[in-house]
C-alpha cells in the first residue's frame, strides 16, 4: 500500500478536545475555541487514510514548537524513507544487532546506490539522510526504546574557507553521525555544484528564442500533458535573474518603487550601477540572503522595459488587487504580482521553469538547468565583460562580489574559469541588448 503526502491548508493546534452526549445519548467530539494556526501542514498517510503517526508528530513539532515556516523538505524526506521501509518490510524502530540490518543503514545504502545510478541528485540524497537523522534524534531525546541505536555519533573535522582578504582557513570539529553519505562531488563543471553551472551562449539563445516567440510550456500529468502560456511576469523574472543576477527571493520581493524611467544620459550607458541600480534592502521589503544590503546593477534598457510594464494596464490592475489583499503595503507593492493580486512564490518560478524544460524535452533538447542558474549565467558573462573593459581580475571579482552579494570568493573563481571559455564581452553585450529590445 503506497504512501501519500496530504497537505492541510490551515492546520490548527492548541485546541481543547472535549466530548459530550448528543441527543441520541452517544458521545461526540467537540473542539471549542479557535486555537492557533501554523499554516500549511503536509502529513503522511497511507492510501487507506491511516496516518503515519510517528512521522506526523515530528512534522507538527517542527512547526508548533520550533516555529519552522515550511516543513515540505522534511515531509518529502520522510515520505521517501517510509516508502523505502514499506518496500523492505521493516518497522521504523526495528534495530537489530547487525548494523547492516538496521533500517537507517539500509536507507543510507539505498541513497548511495540511487545517487550512483543517477536517479537522485547529490543534494537530494544528503537532504533525505539529514531528515532521517533529525527524525530519529527527536525520538531519542524522548527516550523511545530502540533495541540498538539508529546510528552512532562521531566527531568530524570540517575546514571552512576564509574570506579572500583573510587567507587562513578555519578548522572546526563538529558532532555528526556515521550515517553521513560522503557522496563524491561532481567536478565536471570547474568544481561548481550543478545548480551553479551557467547557461552556455547557445542555451541562453534557445531560452530567449523560446520566450520571445511566445511558445508554451508543458505541464505533465498522470495521463497526458497540457500546454500552458507563460506570463509576462515570469518572463520578466527570467530577464532580471539573467541580467542583474538576483536570487529568486530577491526577484519576487523586488518593489515597484525601484523602477524608474531612465533619462537620455542613463539610456546611453550599458548598465545602471551604484545608486542608479536596484537597491536591495530588507527595510524596503526586499528579502535578501542574510538580510544584507546592496546595490545590484541592471541594464538601462531592461530598466526601461520594466518602467513600461509598471505603467501598463495589466500591472495597474494587478496592483489594485494586491492592495485589496495587502492594505498595509499599499504604498510599497512588489514589481511582480500574480493574477490574484498576491506575491509570486519561489515555487511558482520553479514550476514555470519546469514547464519550459518539459517543452524542451518534448523537442529532444537537453536543458538540464534550474532557475537559479540564471544568476551564475549573469556572473560569467558580466565577469567576461568587466575583464574585457580593462579591469584586472581582482578588481572585476571585487566588483562582482559586491553587486551580487556573494559571500565567498571561491564560487566567483569558478565563474572566472567559465568566463574564459565564453565569447568576447562585446559579443555578449550586443546579444544582450538585442534580446532586450526584441520585445
Amino acid at each position: 500500500m503506497s504512501l501519500i503526502l496530504w497537505e492541510i491548508p490551515d492546520f490548527f493546534i492548541d485546541q481543547e478536545f472535549q466530548t459530550e452526549n448528543n441527543r441520541c445519548g452517544k458521545k461526540v467530539a467537540i473542539i471549542p475555541g479557535t486555537g492557533r494556526s501554523v499554516g500549511r501542514m503536509p502529513l503522511l498517510y497511507r492510501e487507506n487514510g491511516i496516518g503515519i503517526t510517528v512521522a506526523n508528530n515530528w512534522l507538527i513539532h517542527l512547526k508548533a514548537n520550533l516555529h519552522k515556516k515550511e516543513v515540505n523538505t522534511q515531509a518529502q524526506g520522510l515520505l521517501h524513507y517510509f516508502t523505502f521501509l514499506d518496500n523492505i518490510n521493516y518497522a521504523w524502530d526495528f534495530m537489530p544487532a547487525a548494523i547492516r540490518q538496521r533500517p537507517t543503514y539500509a536507507f543510507k545504502k539505498h541513497l548511495r546506490e540511487a545517487f550512483k545510478n543517477r536517479t537522485i541528485a547529490r543534494s537530494t540524497a544528503n537532504s533525505y539522510m539529514s531528515v532521517v537523522i533529525r527524525f530519529y534524534k527527536f525520538y531519542l531525546a524522548r527516550n523511545h526504546h530502540f533495541e540498538n541505536p539508529p546510528f552512532n555519533y562521531e566527531f568530524v573535522r570540517v575546514e571552512l574557507p576564509g574570506r579572500h582578504d583573510f587567507m587562513k582557513n578555519k578548522i572546526l570539529h563538529v558532532d555528526s553521525t556515521d550515517l553521513r553519505l560522503n557522496l563524491p562531488k561532481d567536478y565536471r563543471f570547474n568544481g561548481l555544484a550543478r545548480k551553479l553551472v551557467p547557461l552556455s551562449t547557445n542555451e541562453w539563445s534557445l531560452l530567449d528564442d523560446f520566450l520571445k516567440s511566445d511558445r508554451k510550456g508543458i505541464v505533465r500529468k498522470s495521463i497526458g500533458s497540457n500546454s500552458v502560456s507563460l506570463s509576462i511576469e515570469f518572463k520578466l523574472a527570467i530577464y532580471i535573474g539573467r541580467f542583474s543576477g538576483l536570487r529568486r527571493g530577491e526577484i519576487i520581493t523586488l518593489r515597484a518603487k525601484q523602477i524608474y524611467l531612465p533619462d537620455k544620459d542613463q539610456l546611453s550607458k550599458k548598465y545602471l550601477i551604484h545608486t542608479e541600480g536596484l537597491l536591495l534592502d530588507p527595510k524596503l521589503g526586499v528579502s535578501t540572503k542574510n538580510e544584507s544590503i546592496r546595490h545590484a546593477e541592471i541594464p538601462s534598457e531592461l530598466m526601461n522595459e520594466l518602467h513600461k510594464y509598471v505603467n501598463s494596464p495589466r500591472y495597474i490592475e494587478r496592483k489594485r488587487k494586491f492592495i485589496l489583499n495587502h492594505p498595509d503595503e499599499a504604498d510599497n507593492p512588489p514589481l511582480l504580482i500574480n493574477q490574484r493580486g498576491k506575491f509570486f512564490s519561489s515555487k511558482t518560478l520553479d514550476a514555470r521553469w519546469g514547464e519550459i524544460k518539459n517543452a524542451f524535452s518534448n523537442n529532444k533538447i537537453d536543458f538540464d538547468h534550474k532557475f537559479h542558474n540564471l544568476r551564475s549565467s549573469y556572473a560569467v558573462f558580466r565577469l567576461k565583460e568587466l575583464l574585457d573593459s580593462g579591469l584586472n581580475e581582482a578588481e572585476a571579482l571585487d566588483y562582482l562580489q559586491a553587486v551580487m552579494g556573494q559571500k565567498h570568493r571561491s564560487t566567483l573563481l569558478a565563474y572566472l574559469k567559465f568566463s574564459k571559455q565564453e565569447k568576447s564581452a562585446n559579443q555578449v553585450y550586443e546579444e544582450a541588448i538585442e534580446i532586450i529590445l526584441k520585445g
